[in-house]
């Protein structure tokens, strides 16, 4: 097929412009990108691990129990995974519960395969959450959310739409 000169100069103002458009987006991420790691040590403040912690993530990442934790976890840890494709309110709820109970959020990956556009969802979020597909996989995790209470001993596992203290009355019972 032949292409005639206007059609040809089409396509060469075409691809022009798209590159413009292109470098101009570049430099406007780039730009969030700078401003997010200038405010970032603010805005993740106790929020997981960070570049200038000594301390390592997985460690700074895993609850501690204080003496007033929920008697249904001081026996293990409760992981609670979810997806940032559930609603942001239900995130936020279960947010909420995880860090009042001092359990912990487990998602799967990035949102879009971008740090900043996952770090500015947890932002808006307010709350912090442990990257780690391999505990998805460990634990064969395949619906969200789904609440996993860990011991030395196994593990119990529940999935559904439901609170976290359902989940833990169920851990306790033993009926999950």
């Amino acid at each position: 097929m032949k292409m005639t000169l206007g059609v040809a100069q089409d396509h060469q103002a075409w691809a022009l412009q798209h590159q413009q458009q292109s470098q101009e987006l570049i430099k406007v991420y780039e730009k969030e990108a700078l401003d997010f790691k200038k405010k970032a040590p603010s805005l993740l403040k106790g929020k997981g691990c960070s570049p200038q912690s000594n301390t390592s993530c997985s460690r700074q990442q895993e609850p501690k129990q204080p003496a007033e934790t929920n008697q249904a976890n001081s026996d293990g840890i409760v992981y609670i995974f979810v997806s940032f494709s559930m609603p942001k309110e239900s995130l936020k709820t279960l947010a909420v519960e995880a860090r009042k109970h001092n359990n912990v959020l487990v998602i799967r990956g990035l949102i879009e395969n971008s740090f900043l556009k996952t770090a500015m969802l947890l932002k808006d979020l307010g709350e912090s959450v442990v990257l780690d597909p391999l505990l998805f996989r460990e634990y064969n995790v395949v619906v969200v959310p789904t609440f996993i209470k860990a011991a030395q001993t196994g593990y119990k596992k529940i999935s559904g739409n439901i609170t976290l203290a359902y989940a833990l009355e169920k851990f306790k019972e033993g009926t999950e």
